[in-house]
């Protein structure tokens, strides 16, 4: 009955509607009725994270499963709704998708332009193409190539160091002039 207690609940609990339905057993929603009340699920945009010339005909993700627990990490713990799906999947098994273009966000018409990429943990993801596409190109008798610089971080080097080895083959054959690392949450390590 009080409307500011219940949202700094539900801030606190970021409870899922079948928290909600649970904590308070007393409100009776007819199956119809809360069906019609449901929201539909929000596309997800995940960054291709692959390069058309030595990956033809696939398209390779980046994605971060989504795990947290509410109330201050005391809480239920709850699951990224379309990470988890992902996860889960099978080889074999569809996936509904669609593509949405960016066409301002490629490399530069002149393979010897100089490019710096910043990519924070997943958002890592569309330089992977990058520096795939320029092995490719090395790989194929392309020209001469551009320094390319990769600042890349993220929590632990040892938990969440994604692509380690590709940036470090990239960097070694000439793809990646530098590759930059930068790591919040190392042991014995202030932050």
């Amino acid at each position: 009955q009080d409307a500011r207690l219940y949202e700094e609940w539900k801030w606190f609990r970021c409870p899922t509607l079948l928290e909600v339905l649970e904590e308070f057993p007393s409100v009776g929603l007819p199956a119809a009725l809360l069906l019609t009340q449901l929201p539909l699920l929000q596309p997800r945009y995940y960054s291709i994270s692959s390069a058309p010339g030595p990956s033809p005909g696939e398209i390779h993700l980046t994605v971060a499963v989504v795990t947290y627990c509410s109330e201050n990490g005391q809480g239920p713990l709850h699951y990224g709704v379309c990470s988890t799906w992902l996860a889960r999947l099978q080889p074999g098994d569809m996936v509904p998708a669609f593509i949405r273009g960016a066409p301002s966000f490629r490399l530069p018409p002149s393979p010897e332009a100089p490019c710096v990429l910043v990519g924070p943990g997943t958002g890592v993801a569309p330089f992977r193409s990058f520096w795939q596409q320029r092995l490719h190109q090395l790989q194929t008798g392309g020209g001469p190539l551009g320094s390319m610089v990769l600042v890349f971080g993220c929590r632990s080097s040892a938990l969440d160091h994604i692509y380690r080895e590709e940036m470090e083959e990239a960097r070694e054959q000439g793809a990646l002039s530098q590759v930059l690392t930068a790591f919040s949450r190392q042991p014995g390590t202030p932050k």
